[in-house]
This record gives C-alpha cells, sequence and structure tokens, in this order.
C-alpha cells in the first residue's frame, strides 16, 4: 500500500507561510520543504518533529541487506 504524503500549507495573517509536511521521514522531508519552497521565498527556520527522526522504510531494508 502506497504511504500517503501530505503537505499543509498555512498563510498566516502577517503573511508568514507555514508548510507542515506529513509522512515523509529523514531529509526527504526537508528536500520536498526545499523545493516546494523555492517559489515562495526564504526558509526562515525548519522545526523537525519526531517522524524526521524516524528511518526510512527503504533505508530500514537497505540496513538489513549489508
Amino acid at each position: 500500500m502506497p504511504v500517503k504524503h501530505e503537505i499543509e500549507i498555512v498563510i498566516t495573517p502577517e503573511g508568514e507561510v507555514k508548510l507542515d509536511i506529513r509522512g515523509m521521514k529523514g531529509p526527504s522531508c526537508v528536500a520536498e520543504l526545499e523545493r516546494f519552497a523555492l517559489g515562495l521565498g526564504a526558509i526562515k527556520s525548519i522545526d523537525k518533529n519526531a517522524e524526521f527522526f524516524q528511518s526510512s522504510q527503504s533505508r530500514s531494508q537497505d540496513q538489513r541487506r549489508t
């Protein structure tokens, strides 16, 4: 079953854009954020949640093979 990825976009009254990415783990999440935000302006900060620090399924499978 495919993994569901979601990007929630919130624009605050001050004009700040906040992106919340769910369903991605590790560096691929940051890469997707940077790709998506490229046309929106500079990234002010990145807050990493617990999901970021979990290893992705493919990475876990690769580690078991070595």
